[in-house]
């Protein structure tokens, strides 16, 4: 599989495990197993719902992304609290106010974890064709670490806990397609 594949994995398998509630994922997302477009698998027996084990082997940092977001996620249990964020949650964009319009590409959020006893989370999504120039719009830049930052190749896309890396200041270019947390 080409890199280009395995971008969207990321991103989707990232927005997935910062949602609110229990993520639900199949069996083999881990390490981007297909059932071939197929969305009604139930009664197959075949290729269409086996698993391909090979993959595991092949996609492994996709399977190391997965690993890290599910222990990151166990690490903030704000995260999975049953009760919905509406107080907690402030929308940004690429500047100081939301863009609700229809042809919107990016999109910036604060987790308000401090609210459970926890850390905030930052989330800069860039769904647009070209590199976005993002203002983190809490608190001092020297506050906010980089966990995951789609855009690199692994070991770089996430970051071990201990390994963070600390932000120089609240301006922060997300490159097309990609998402920083």
């Amino acid at each position: 599989m080409i890199v280009l594949q395995k971008q969207p994995t990321k991103n989707f398998g990232c927005l997935l495990f910062l949602s609110n509630g229990t993520p639900m994922f199949c069996a083999g997302d881990e390490f981007m197993n297909t059932q071939g477009e197929n969305n009604n698998p139930y009664n197959q027996d075949n290729e269409t719902t086996w698993l391909n084990r090979d993959l595991l082997q092949k996609n492994h940092d996709i399977v190391r992304f997965f690993t890290l977001r599910i222990a990151f996620r166990r690490t903030h249990p704000f995260l999975g609290h049953s009760r919905c964020w509406r107080e907690d949650v402030p929308w940004y964009r690429v500047g100081t106010e939301v863009d609700h319009s229809l042809w919107s590409h990016s999109l910036a959020f604060c987790l308000h974890g401090s609210s459970q006893q926890d850390t905030d989370l930052s989330v800069m999504v860039n769904a647009y064709t070209e590199d976005l120039h993002f203002i983190i719009q809490e608190v001092r830049a020297s506050d906010w670490l980089r966990v995951v930052d789609t855009n690199f190749l692994p070991p770089d896309d996430f970051a071990e806990p201990g390994l963070e890396i600390r932000l120089q200041n609240l301006d922060y270019q997300v490159k097309a397609r990609f998402i920083v947390v």
